[in-house]
């Protein structure tokens, strides 16, 4: 029996057999490295407030309201920076800003091990959010850019990936070096990092847009083209054809909304995490260390998986929402386990259940938001949502003074937050996102 081979079929198979693949080579390890930097500089934090000698320095025990603005600052000015960041991206491509945000990022990581003081240190935290501020322009600019609307789950878990593989690392490698060099010494060998290994990768394997690469041939720049969400009618993008203005797109604002719940309750349990470990459940400073590595291990797994299943199946808006509903009911079992082996474990479930959350919500951006508007709708995105992160970890810190150091009452507070990104979800999925 022959089997006959549809004539467009045969043809799209060819060129993708012919296309470079540069994209995947260049421009998503670039991003997933990036990423994973970034999340260094703002999860160290979390590390160097529950390390005894930095709080006997910097006369910092018990000031739980204190610690929680060094955790939070990084984010108020993140969140105000973005939007200009946004347009810089717009304006002179997400190249040019992904660099200046590196070198603006390694000179505060230096200022940081440099403080003599609270005020200081502060500072230096504020300076470092402005620089990191660039991270969301810049990478949903380049995925909307370089990958089709059909490749945009897996796109998006590898560089998402970087945001729990830098706090998974973070457990390991800063707690290695606080007790190796200090906590001062940690932060000048990031600011050293940054500058080696992003930067370059950066100038060399980045451009802005497929055209612009030398190594990109012709069949590749096809597909990505061919792919765009716009050209996509079977796609739940398609109705943003519809859309004149990113501003009026009620689902860009449902999105934000989401996403700005879910960064409540990361940041407000991550810069906290370590601190919980070795005042409520009582574990040694370098086991909490090396406990938020192997959570955060299991959150890249997931996120993986997310990403490979989300572009087969192409409904994201309801995995998202029983993510963060699960999340919200693991975290509340976790603070009231009565063993720390049983927290730990229920921690786990809670973050990889978020992590399912916010990937098929970062997928989903990419079906509400056309390519055009992504640079300049992520930067008005960043300073909402980091704006609630900002004020996560400083409400937590106001909580736990309050109630004498007891979690329960700021875990609680974080799953309401989860709760409401998944309502956010539940008109989406109406939609058929």
């Amino acid at each position: 029996m022959t089997v006959t081979v549809p004539q467009r079929l045969a043809r799209d198979t060819a060129a993708i057999a012919a296309a470079t693949r540069v994209r995947w080579t260049y421009i998503a390890p670039t991003l997933l490295v990036f990423w994973i930097v970034s999340m260094f500089d703002k999860s160290n934090i979390s590390l160097v407030i529950a390390d005894p000698k930095f709080l006997d320095e910097m006369q910092l025990a018990g000031q739980t309201k204190l610690l929680g603005w060094l955790v939070g600052s990084l984010f108020i000015s993140y969140s105000l920076a973005a939007p200009v960041w946004g347009w810089g991206v717009t304006r002179y491509g997400p190249r040019n800003a992904i660099m200046a945000s590196l070198l603006v990022w390694a000179l505060t990581c230096f200022w940081s091990g440099l403080s003599q003081s609270y005020g200081m240190l502060l500072a230096s935290r504020i300076g470092l959010g402005v620089g990191e501020a660039a991270c969301y322009p810049v990478t949903l600019a380049l995925v909307a850019n370089w990958f089709a609307l059909r490749e945009r789950g897996k796109a998006t878990s590898y560089w998402w990936i970087g945001t729990m593989i830098g706090p998974m690392l973070t457990g390991l490698v800063v707690t290695s070096l606080i007790l190796a060099a200090g906590w001062r010494g940690q932060f000048y060998a990031l600011g050293i990092l940054a500058l080696i290994l992003p930067l370059p990768m950066v100038w060399f394997l980045v451009r802005d847009r497929p055209g612009q690469h030398p190594a990109v041939n012709t069949a590749e720049a096809d597909l990505i083209h061919a792919g765009a969400i716009e050209k996509n009618d079977d796609a739940p993008g398609r109705i943003l054809k519809d859309v004149s203005s990113v501003w009026r797109n009620h689902r860009f604002w449902l999105m934000t909304i989401a996403i700005s719940a879910n960064a409540i309750f990361f940041w407000g349990w991550s810069g906290w995490l370590p601190t919980y470990l070795r005042t409520e459940r009582h574990f040694a400073f370098s086991t909490s260390g090396y406990l938020t590595f192997v959570i955060y291990g299991f959150a890249v797994v997931t996120i993986l998986t997310v990403g490979r299943v989300s572009d087969r199946v192409f409904r994201r808006a309801p995995f998202a929402g029983l993510g963060w509903a699960s999340a919200a009911v693991f975290l509340m079992a976790a603070a009231l386990a009565p063993s720390p082996s049983w927290s730990v474990v229920l921690m786990i479930c809670a973050l990889c259940a978020q992590q399912v959350g916010i990937s098929c919500a970062e997928m989903l951006m990419h079906s509400v938001v056309g390519t055009p508007d992504m640079g300049k709708s992520q930067g008005v995105r960043a300073l909402v949502t980091q704006m609630f992160g900002a004020f996560s970890p400083v409400m937590i810190g106001y909580i736990l003074a309050l109630s004498g150091g007891a979690f329960i009452g700021a875990f609680a507070v974080l799953a309401i937050a989860v709760v409401i990104a998944a309502g956010c979800m539940i008109a989406l999925s109406r939609e058929g996102f």
